[in-house]
């Protein structure tokens, strides 16, 4: 055993003493037992013991909690999180992150309890995507719930959720998260009128993935009403341009129109839908293998 190891053992006895009761000391001292769990749990976490580490940090978030410090009681439940995500015990690191921010917001620090919301979702991405959305959604309605509202965080946060969707193959769910987006952005600063205008693309292209042309005409008709000097932007032109080769059945100006830069430079998760949506029942689907070849090639650089 290293002596960081035997130091942290001390400091164990120490915290455990702390805790301890009898005629003369009535209460624990909680106090002085947090931090001596807290260093223990550290060297344990640095010597690579993780499951002593998770039960150290754990008990100092116990400790804390006790006396009434349900801040750093949070903290201490993401410190223990985290040794589960080493772990990969990833339903324990859920649920203590999940924890950690109900105790954040029962301290009256909102903004606090989203941050780590939206770190546990970063986290469970790509390994529980299901489990990440619920995160994302938590953290949007914090934001939301705050008594100054902070609706553009909101936004930011369900469209992580909207590109997560997306790269789900969910693009229904896609198109109603970016419908909350749009929302929010509706409400942020007096509006937000340039994002609200680019995420109707992002839904545009979502609709004509599932091949359902009306409803992409109609989301765009919704933007003309609703969101001032849409109809006037390059975002309108464009989309008209794209919703007219769908009318005519042309994948060829189809194909030109989604290869224009407004595409390209879209967030990837959208970019990319350009490369596979499909005129239905077009008329010209054989478009030469060198222009899909050059397009290709063109669409990775512009998402590298």
């Amino acid at each position: 055993m290293t002596s960081k190891l035997v130091e942290a053992n001390k400091l164990i006895e120490d915290g455990e003493k702390h805790l301890k009761t009898g005629l003369f000391k009535w209460r624990a001292d909680y106090d002085s037992a947090a931090p001596c769990f807290q260093k223990a749990g550290i060297s344990y976490k640095n010597a690579k013991n993780f499951e002593k580490a998770c039960e150290l940090f754990l008990k100092t978030a116990d400790c804390h909690f006790k006396n009434g410090s349900r801040f750093h009681a949070a903290k201490a439940y993401e410190e223990a999180g985290m040794i589960c995500k080493e772990l990969k015990e990833f339903n324990k690191f859920a649920a203590h992150f999940d924890h950690a921010s109900n105790l954040y917001l029962e301290d009256g620090t909102p903004d606090t309890a989203a941050l780590c919301l939206i770190q546990a979702g970063k986290t469970l991405e790509s390994i529980e995507p299901n489990w990440a959305l619920e995160f994302f959604k938590k953290a949007a309605d914090v934001y939301v719930n705050e008594n100054d509202g902070r609706s553009r965080s909101a936004a930011e946060v369900t469209g992580r959720a909207s590109r997560l969707l997306v790269k789900m193959n969910k693009y229904e769910d896609a198109i109603i998260s970016i419908d909350k987006e749009k929302e929010y952005y509706a409400q942020a600063d007096g509006g937000d009128h340039g994002a609200s205008g680019r995420l109707i693309c992002c839904q545009v292209l979502l609709y004509l993935q599932l091949e359902d042309r009306v409803r992409a005409e109609s989301v765009i008709a919704d933007g003309t009403e609703k969101i001032p000097g849409f109809s006037c932007s390059d975002e309108y032109g464009i989309l008209c341009q794209l919703i007219a080769a769908f009318e005519e059945r042309d994948q060829n100006k189809a194909t030109t129109v989604l290869k224009m830069p407004f595409f390209k430079y879209m967030d990837a998760v959208y970019a990319r839908l350009t490369r596979t949506i499909k005129v239905p029942g077009h008329s010209n689907s054989k478009v030469s293998p060198t222009t899909l070849s050059n397009g290709e090639d063109d669409d990775d650089e512009g998402l590298c």
